[in-house]
């Protein structure tokens, strides 16, 4: 058998950029392999399928947004001050002329009409960082009311993050963060 000379992880960061800009349809194999570099059997052999490497994928992006909250709500001065960073993060990704929203809830619009596994895998990643946020949120809530303040952040940056694409959206944005999560500001 042949030694492999690639590392996964390279390939996958090198993937993630193809299938967040192009989705997961519009990304061919030939697209696959000029990006990595790699023949499509190497593909094929480490990932079984572009399925497979596609739900790879965002199970690393996954962890790098999960890992990426935990750090923020670690150097903040209290769960909501690390929240308001994350939101105010978001929208100023949106100010970039190359802005391209989030991996997840963009694989979650591509293929909700399909419901199939990728679908199914997106939903579950992104149930995840809801429940990471309901973590941090019980800590300054009962059980009941943080698991509605999560929510309401993840409807909250679902929107931000479609409305992203909005040329000079920023200033509406921030408004509807203000409007829309009002407990955000209120004294616990």
């Amino acid at each position: 058998m042949a030694k492999k000379n690639f590392e996964r992880a390279d390939v996958l960061d090198k993937v993630i950029t193809l299938f967040w800009q192009n989705g997961y349809a519009a990304s061919s194999i030939q697209q696959i392999t000029k990006a990595t570099g790699l023949k499509p059997g190497s593909l094929y052999y480490e990932f079984d399928s572009k399925e497979g490497l596609f739900q790879a994928a965002l199970a690393r992006y996954a962890t790098f947004s999960i890992e990426a909250i935990h750090q923020l709500m670690q150097q903040a001065d209290d769960v909501k001050a690390g929240i308001r960073q994350i939101l105010d993060n978001i929208v100023e990704q949106s100010k970039s002329c190359d802005y391209c929203g989030c991996f997840l809830i963009k694989t979650q619009l591509e293929l909700a009409s399909q419901g199939n596994e990728l679908y199914k895998f997106a939903s579950s990643q992104l149930t995840e960082i809801e429940h990471v946020y309901q973590h941090y949120l019980s800590q300054l809530y009962e059980p009941e009311t943080a698991k509605a303040y999560a929510a309401q952040l993840m409807t909250v940056t679902f929107g931000i993050r479609i409305y992203g694409y909005q040329s000079e959206s920023a200033a509406t944005q921030t408004n509807t963060i203000n409007a829309l999560l009002p407990w955000l500001k209120e004294e616990c």
